[in-house]
């Protein structure tokens, strides 16, 4: 099962009255953490791994997208790893050893630093973009998904967070 921490904005975006208020005890490689956050007016949520910090951005989110927030979560996963070279049996060992969500609040501050420092990063990389090219089109955010998780981490033995998702889903037995 996958959990789902969000921060209060992101649950109250959701509107979820569901939420477990203490996440269950688990492998911490299907732990996930979400925070929503503005990009040039439009709604984004950052979601990153509990245990090797590999993240993501989903963009331009509607009010329907947060009603099948799931399922949008759980097609991200396996399109950025896909996309990111995981081998795609692995991917699917890890999308099926995980078929259900729960939603819980956040439990671990050091990864909300984390992903507010990535925040930064990506608005300022968003900013420069912006200045250079004029506009920001979709295939922005897959490069940005890219990108990403080539930022070092101190918290992780292979530094980098891309590195890191790749190496715990080939050592596992999912």
């Amino acid at each position: 099962m996958f959990t789902l921490q969000c921060t209060k904005k992101l649950e109250s975006e959701l509107g979820m009255m569901d939420f477990v208020p203490v996440p269950t005890a688990g492998d911490p490689l299907f732990g996930w953490h979400a925070h929503l956050f503005l990009l040039n007016r439009r709604k984004c949520v950052l979601v990153m791994n509990n245990e090797t910090r590999y993240n993501f951005v989903l963009h331009g989110l509607k009010k329907q997208d947060f009603k099948r927030f799931h399922e949008l979560v759980a097609e991200s996963i396996a399109e950025n790893l896909l996309a990111d070279k995981a081998d795609k049996q692995v991917i699917e060992r890890y999308m099926q050893s995980a078929d259900a969500f729960s939603f819980t609040k956040t439990s671990d501050r050091s990864i909300i630093s984390q992903i507010n420092d990535m925040i930064l990063i990506i608005k300022h990389m968003h900013q420069y973009d912006m200045e250079e090219k004029g506009e920001i089109h979709d295939r922005w955010f897959y490069e940005l998904n890219r990108e990403i998780n080539k930022v070092p981490m101190l918290k992780l033995p292979l530094a980098y967070s891309g590195e890191t998702m790749l190496e715990a889903l080939n050592n596992r037995q999912l």
